[in-house]
């Protein structure tokens, strides 16, 4: 021990860690009454710590070229030992940062944690958000795929609106006349190397300048006004050992909804991983809606809410750049909004439902309602921030207490009474301009399916029926054989024998025979690749579009479908379904009338009906097509199954810790009052 102790103090009088641990955390004192809102500055620091250590683990694996990133990123989800895991953390991580960090500005603004002495503190903490969005950014460019390519082609694009210099500001960021492997390797050297760095020396900032003025609180009040006579705060308590127990509470909390989304819904309805993504970029193909992803869609509804192109762009940075000025803007006399005054309140409440309708707005495809409410709700959150300059000076407050309170505020009841109030807000707006989206399979519903990846009868027919009817012109070039027949329990010599052709091996990725250049000659074009079309569309879109071919004379191959009109591909599934035929019914929106029953819109090919048939009856045709969507599933997320087993343990191991952590916390704090 002595040993130890001399080593520590020969390193102390060089290097003062004890001095910086006391100013920092165990002499730092923290107000006493910190709620629910202050448990999002610490989880933004997990998260950040999480990206860090996940995005290093990724990039072991990652080639940025754009020959090989969308492939890499693909191998390190089926290839690489447990990468799906690493990957899911980061891309739900990705999200999850922005979550935080949404909250954590929610918190500042509800008490008030931008005005004096905490100016600096704010001002970092927008830099953090500035550089955090520029991060997020460029990484979300890195998987190559289509939402990857077109949404930085839009985003790029709108410095292309200032004048004189615009387009020369587009060529320099790209690098490149177009979008090219020349942007990707530099948008992955500032992604990985760059922004890191900057990121984390304002984080390091932004900590030293709270630090230095001290936390604020729910109450607003100052506690360093209020100390004992050894010159410690009444109302505060050291952060260490108090709040770092504390804070184990809601990190652990935190981690289960985080492991949660990993392993169950890592795409998240296509929020966190959009469907799109999973198509690797074509610059000769624009996806029929381009939109951001979710924590930039506020933004980029305020953009598209202004017709002049340079106008929307000046509005998109100035709805950012009016945060930086924000404490100069509110001039009330009281910091919390439990001591403001009405207006301020309900702004407030405007203010949030505003933003979120903004967000939502930014996902969907314009239409004259929706751009409409855009504008509306564009004019509400720069009015909220212009018109603070005014109604804080002039409205009535009540009355700030001396000390800091620990009744909890409005209390739980009233809290979920706002939030309804906000829900209400969003909703009732969003439906009268008809937000909800068009059916997915096109002008009819999907088709119901699940995928079933413990059905070994069913994929291994699937695999089957997929060599034989879909890989004479497709290839699944992301997947192997070797991994298909141990996933599928088929004894590897069945699939040397039977499924691979004969110029490839067990270890081969899923190609064909055919070079890319002869079928682009005989088709037009490359067929696409089909390991991710069950993800890229959805199991049931693929399930319904197969089913749904029907004669078409006016077709160059005679044949067309009912959710990808004009499809240029032929009926591979013709001799086990048959030619079917049109037959009137049904509806052309899938619309019904509920006192009826009926149609309300009589489609002349609302029903199909095989009138030449088949090898199989219809019965035996939908378990077929049932088992080929089935395997395409699997390979789309060959880890599903898996992943929601080992989910199980650790969210059982994470319920365990929790239990450990609070009865920690509950001793630590039996005696604060």
């Amino acid at each position: 021990m002595n040993w130890l102790t001399g080593i520590w103090n020969w390193v102390d009088q060089r290097l003062p860690v004890q001095r910086a641990w006391d100013t920092h955390m165990g002499k730092y004192y923290a107000p006493k009454n910190f709620n629910f809102w202050y448990f999002f500055g610490v989880l933004s620091i997990v998260v950040l710590v999480i990206q860090l250590l996940s995005g290093i683990w990724l990039l072991m694996s990652y080639e940025g070229t754009s020959e090989g990133a969308f492939a890499s990123v693909e191998y390190i989800m089926r290839d690489v030992d447990y990468g799906w895991i690493i990957r899911y953390i980061h891309s739900t991580g990705a999200s999850a940062f922005f979550i935080v960090v949404y909250l954590h500005m929610f918190r500042g603004l509800i008490y008030g944690s931008y005005q004096a002495p905490r100016e600096l503190v704010w001002i970092f903490g927008m830099a953090i958000y500035l550089a955090l969005m520029a991060e997020a950014f460029l990484g979300y460019v890195l998987p190559w795929g289509q939402m990857s390519y077109w949404g930085a082609q839009v985003i790029i694009s709108l410095f292309g609106a200032i004048p004189y210099v615009g387009e020369d500001i587009v060529q320099w960021v790209r690098g490149d006349y177009l979008i090219s492997g020349i942007t990707l390797n530099r948008f992955m050297s500032l992604h990985v190397v760059a922004l890191p760095i900057v990121l984390l020396a304002l984080v390091v900032l932004h900590i030293l300048a709270l630090h230095e003025v001290g936390s604020n609180n729910p109450d607003g009040v100052e506690i360093k006004k209020n100390k004992d006579e050894n010159g410690i705060p009444r109302d505060g308590i050291p952060f260490h050992p108090y709040y770092t127990v504390h804070d184990l509470v809601p990190i652990v909390v935190f981690l289960m909804v985080f492991c949660f989304i990993i392993f169950f819904m890592p795409e998240m309805g296509g929020y966190f991983l959009e469907k799109a993504n999973f198509e690797i970029a074509n610059s000769l193909k624009t996806p029929p809606h381009i939109a951001p992803v979710w924590y930039f869609t506020p933004f980029y509804s305020m953009l598209r809410a202004v017709p002049d192109k340079f106008l929307g762009f000046l509005t998109m940075a100035a709805a950012i750049a009016i945060l930086f000025v924000l404490p100069w803007l509110d001039r009330s006399p009281v910091k919390s909004i439990r001591y403001k005054g009405v207006f301020s309140r309900v702004s407030l409440v405007l203010f949030v439902a505003s933003f979120i309708i903004l967000g939502i707005l930014g996902i969907k495809a314009p239409t004259p309602g929706r751009t409409a409410l855009a504008q509306i709700c564009t004019l509400i959150y720069f009015g909220f921030f212009i018109g603070m300059w005014f109604w804080t000076k002039h409205e009535k407050v009540l009355p700030q207490p001396s000390r800091v309170t620990t009744d909890g505020g409005m209390g739980t009841l009233k809290a979920f009474g706002v939030l309804g109030i906000v829900i209400l807000l969003v909703f009732l707006p969003l439906k009268a301009v008809g937000s909800e989206s068009d059916h997915e399979c096109g002008t009819i519903e999907c088709d119901h399916m699940e995928v079933d990846l413990e059905n070994k009868e069913s994929l291994q027919n699937g695999a089957k029926l997929f060599v034989n009817y879909c890989m004479g012109c497709h290839s699944a070039q992301y997947s192997r054989w070797g991994r298909v027949a141990q996933d599928l329990e088929i004894p590897p010599a069945l699939v040397v024998e039977n499924l691979i052709f004969a110029n490839q091996k067990i270890g081969s990725l899923m190609k064909i025979s055919m070079p890319e250049d002869a079928a682009k000659t005989w088709f037009g074009v490359t067929p696409p690749d089909l390991t991710l079309v069950a993800r890229a569309r959805s199991p049931e879109w693929v399930y319904t579009y197969l089913r749904t071919f029907y004669a078409d004379p006016h077709r160059p191959l005679g044949v067309n479908n009912k959710v990808f009109p004009d499809v240029g591909m032929p009926h591979a599934l013709l001799d086990l379904q048959g030619l079917a035929v049109c037959a009137p019914g049904g509806s052309a929106h899938g619309d019904i009338d509920p006192l009826t029953g009926q149609a309300i819109h009589d489609d002349p090919c609302g029903s199909l009906k095989v009138q030449k048939s088949g090898l199989l009856n219809a019965e035996q045709f939908d378990e077929a097509v049932y088992d080929l969507v089935n395997f395409l599933g699997y390979m789309a997320n060959p880890v599903a199954d898996k992943s929601k087993k080992i989910g199980i343990y650790v969210l059982l191991f994470l319920a365990f810790l929790f239990i450990w952590v609070w009865l920690l916390n509950r001793e630590y704090w039996k005696d604060i009052h």
